[in-house]
């Protein structure tokens, strides 16, 4: 009995999400909102100002600049990541300060508050970073 009705909240409410479309879109949006994440949490521990996620049209990569500000040391990046040529994404550099919050003034992806990183496909999904650095997925 009890697994019956455990079929049916199943039915009624996760199993519909597995087959709908729009499931690349979904899985970049959380591949990204947990890079920024790791960004923001490596700026915060090194307390500096060089780490940087870059998004591009087929792939995105992250890293720390090198201490002369303007160059990507090659043994910190992190490895580059692809996806599909059909999704558009929100493309530029975002970086964070040593207390987690957004660098506008070196942040082509963020030009004001909130900062909204958009992922589209067959749905639009969006990661938002309000300014004192609260990062978050909108559903």
């Amino acid at each position: 009995m009890i697994t019956l009705i455990l079929i049916g909240i199943l039915a009624i409410t996760v199993f519909p999400r597995f087959f709908r479309g729009g499931f690349a879109e979904i899985s970049l949006r959380e591949q990204l909102l947990s890079r920024l994440h790791l960004i923001q949490t490596q700026a915060m521990n090194h307390y500096q100002d060089c780490f940087f996620l870059q998004i591009n049209s087929e792939n995105y990569f992250s890293g720390e600049l090198a201490t002369n500000g303007n160059c990507l040391s090659t043994i910190d990046v992190l490895e580059e990541v692809s996806f599909s040529s059909d999704l558009n994404v929100s493309q530029g550099v975002i970086r964070f300060d040593g207390l987690g919050r957004v660098r506008l003034a070196d942040s082509s992806l963020c030009s004001q508050f909130p900062c909204i990183i958009s992922v589209q496909g067959e749905e639009t999904h969006t990661i938002v970073i309000e300014s004192e650095g609260y990062i978050h997925a909108p559903l």
